[in-house]
Order: structure tokens, then sequence, then C-alpha cells
């Protein structure tokens, strides 16, 4: 597959005023077009060349392909821009699947211990290597209709035949654009939700100037860029630049940024930003209407307790490549798939649009958020099932609430504090308890303490008690 390491493949935008001048553009696109059709002059009605496309199939069907080959070309009129354009990583031209792959710094060893051993340089010494796989998770298609009477009027209006290529194609990518945000941010917050982000108290927020936050955060953004394994849930030493760094501002919080505090906080001067800031209208604020029908099953909304404490957040830290969306070229290595389909009872084309990628996050990149006053903490881990029975020979799925304040990471590791009978009974990091086929049952049933340490808080902590039978 192919990973561009910056900026990814974006919408080109057509700025034309015109209906001579869209047709323009669509005729100089198509082969056919171009060679037997004379350009429109401009000032002219392009009705003409119009009823010479409406009557010659050849030429209708050329049109409309071209329609749809434009695709990644969106007509510029009132076109909204995706304020988080860095999330798109790349294309996929071939697989399934992302594998990410990180390395851990090489071990440390002491020199004097070692400096007897003298054959110690021909030890093998394998890297710390980490790695995730994301796979596409992420297939939907839009659709939108155009009919042959529409076509034929956007010939005779002035204003037509933009308002044509709008709804026959701009609006499938133009759905695209807004999908794209709206999932995004979706993630973001899940993982906030979750505690795997990196979450710093602004404290004393309320009373504290804009310039005060601010500064607050931008200490935070100064210690990224030092490697540390602080800021990222696999505890990777890991360094962020400021080049690397995009701050997330909620609205209200921005709204609260003066001119001069973010020349005077953020920039390195008048004209050059420490790091990327963009916008988010809100953390609490999601088109759920919108994701459950993009998203399907793997929307899982919000509650309200959830939407009070993400109304809390001013802003957030990621690395640029924290966001990990990538788009399957069905077409080559183009981004999605445009196809129509004409429908000779009804006179109507069915443009049709399909996506075909990865939504995803990465467990090793640096990103903080910041909260408004609010301390990470974790307040109780309780495990269920707490009390169960078990034959010898099976196994128990186990699962840990951790409750927080401040999304303080939930993160438990599991244990068998009691009766694991020299290794007989065996827990694992997802909390899945297995029994020995021959783990000694004998006389009063034994009980197995299993026990649940938040990651966070190692003081905070659940248990189960299970009898094996």
């Amino acid at each position: 597959f192919n990973m561009p390491s910056r900026a990814a493949k974006k919408i080109n935008v057509l700025a034309v005023n015109t209906n001579a001048e869209l047709l323009s553009y669509i005729i100089n696109q198509n082969p056919i077009l171009s060679v037997e059709i004379d350009l429109p002059v401009q000032g002219e009605s392009i009705a003409p060349i119009g009823k010479l496309i409406m009557d010659n199939q050849r030429y209708r069907n050329a049109f409309i392909n071209t329609v749809n080959i434009i695709g990644l070309t969106v007509i510029k009129r009132n076109r909204w821009e995706n304020p988080w354009d860095f999330t798109l990583r790349g294309t996929l031209s071939r697989g399934q699947t992302v594998r990410e792959i990180i390395l851990d710094l090489c071990n440390v060893h002491n020199y004097n211990k070692n400096f007897e051993d003298k054959t110690a340089f021909l030890k093998t010494e394998v890297p710390n290597v980490m790695q995730y796989l994301h796979n596409i998770n992420f297939q939907i298609y839009y659709q939108t209709t155009t009919s042959d009477e529409q076509l034929a009027m956007a010939f005779e209006t002035e204003g037509g035949l933009l308002s044509f290529i709008e709804e026959a194609v701009s609006m499938l990518w133009e759905s695209k654009v807004y999908d794209e945000y709206i999932i995004d941010k979706y993630q973001l917050c899940r993982r906030i939700l979750d505690g795997t982000m990196t979450s710093v108290e602004i404290t004393d927020y309320n009373t504290k100037t804009a310039r005060e936050r601010v500064s607050d955060m931008k200490s935070i953004s100064n210690k990224m860029t030092f490697r540390s394994p602080n800021y990222n849930p696999a505890a990777i030493r890991r360094a962020t630049s400021f080049d690397d760094q995009i701050f997330i501002l909620n609205t209200d919080f921005e709204a609260d940024m003066s001119t001069e505090v973010l020349a005077t906080s953020f920039f390195r001067d008048d004209a050059d930003f420490k790091a990327r800031a963009v916008l988010a209208d809100g953390f609490n604020t999601h088109d759920t209407e919108r994701l459950t029908k993009v998203l399907g099953e793997q929307y899982v909304p919000f509650t309200s307790e959830e939407l009070v404490q993400l109304a809390n957040i001013p802003a957030v830290i990621v690395s640029r490549e924290w966001f990990m969306d990538y788009y399957y070229g069905m077409d080559t290595t183009s981004v999605g798939k445009t196809t129509e389909f004409y429908n000779p009872t009804t006179l109507e084309n069915n443009h049709f649009l399909h996506i075909w990628g990865i939504k995803s996050t990465s467990p090793f990149e640096n990103a903080v958020v910041f909260t408004a006053g609010v301390a990470p903490a974790v307040t109780s881990v309780t495990v269920a099932p707490n009390e169960s029975s078990l034959s010898a020979g099976l196994s128990l799925q186990l699962s840990a609430t951790v409750a927080t304040t401040g999304f303080a990471n939930k993160a438990v590791t599991w244990s068998i504090t009691k009766g694991d009978e020299d290794g007989k009974a065996t827990i694992n990091e997802n909390g899945l308890l297995k029994i020995a086929s021959d783990y000694v049952v004998s006389g009063e049933a034994p009980q197995i303490e299993v026990t649940a340490t938040s990651v966070f808080d190692n003081t905070k902590t659940g248990t189960a008690s299970v009898t094996v039978l």
C-alpha cells in the first residue's frame, strides 16, 4: 500500500462562475466532446450546445460520464472546508489492512556488570517492536438521482448547469467530506472517554485569564517535544515536534483568545505557528442521526453524562499522525469510485460514490486532552461477575468497570491474588480466566481470587471470587 507521510490527496476545487466556464471545462475533459464540439462563447447562450449533446446519444453519454469522472473536482459555491483535513493518511492500492509498527528505545546495560563477559557483544538482542493492525471498517456509498429533464433544463437557464453538477456529483463529495469530520470527531471523543489519552487538568480554570490558560497548554506542548512515555497509552518514549502537533480548539474556548493572546502564546513570530490550530464545534455536540447512518453498529451513542464530561474540554493536542484514516483505491489509487446507471424507464441517471477505507487512531502516537478544572482520577474499580463457579478445564471471561473523573486511564492489569495453584489457574491481559483440567479440587471447594488493578492509580482495585468445582 501507498502511505504518503504528510498531506493526503485532496479534493480539487474548480472555481467557476458561469455555465459557459463549466461547460468548457467538461468539454475539455472528454476526448469525444473536445474533438467534436466547439467550446461555448462567454456571454452567449449554451442552449445550442446543450441541444446538440441531448440529441446525440453518444455525446450525451460522454457528457454524463465526464460528470462522474470529474469525481474529485467540486464546484466552489458554498463549499464547506473540513478543518481536520490532516487526518487522511493515504490510499491503499492493495490489501485490507495497515500494519502500524513502532520501535521503542534500545535496552540499556550496565558496563561494569558486563565487563567480565568478553562475549557479551556476540549476544543477539531483539529490539522492542510493537505493532497494531488497522483493518478496513468503513464501507458506504452515496447516491443521487438526476433526470433527462433536469439535464435539458441545465442548458436553458443561467446557473442551471452549475446546479446540475452540484446535484449530480458535488454533493456526493460534500457528503463524504462532512462525514469524515463527524466520524473523526467521534473517534477522538471515544478515545478521550475510554481514558486512552493523557489527561491534563488546567487548575483554577474559571479564575484564570485566557493568557494563563494558553500558557498552561503551551507548557505541555513544549514537554511533548522531548522523548517521554507520558503522552501515549503504549508508554513509548516518543517526541512530537511543534510541526507535528495539532491543537484542536473548542470554538467557545477559541473565541476567548484575543489576537494578542494567539500571537504571543502560540506564534514563534507574527507569521509562524509553533503548532497548527484547528477548530472543533464543541466536543459535546455530535450529529447523532448522521453518525448512526454512516457507522451503523459501530456507533455507540454518547450518554448524557458523557456529553457533560466532553463539554468540559477546551482543547486537545494530537500528533499529526494520530488519526489513521486511509481510503481503499477501488479504481487504481483514487479516493473512492464513482459510477452511474441510466434507467430507460424513468429517464433518470443514478449517480453513486462508493467509499471504502479505514477509520482508526494510533495507540502509539502522542495525544493530550485538557480539562477545565477537573483532575483525572480513578474513583472505583469493580469486576463482573463478582462471584461465580467454574469447573476445572473451563474458562471464564471477566470484565472490569473503572469509574473515573477527568478522563483518567480506564485500563487495568489482571492478576490472580489467591489460589493459582502453581500456574494451574491463569488470567490474561483481557481478563480471561483459565482453569487447568488437572486443577486439584479436594475437600472444600477452593476459591480463586482475581484482582483488577487500575493502571492510573494502583491503589484502586476490584476483586472477584471464583469457586472451582
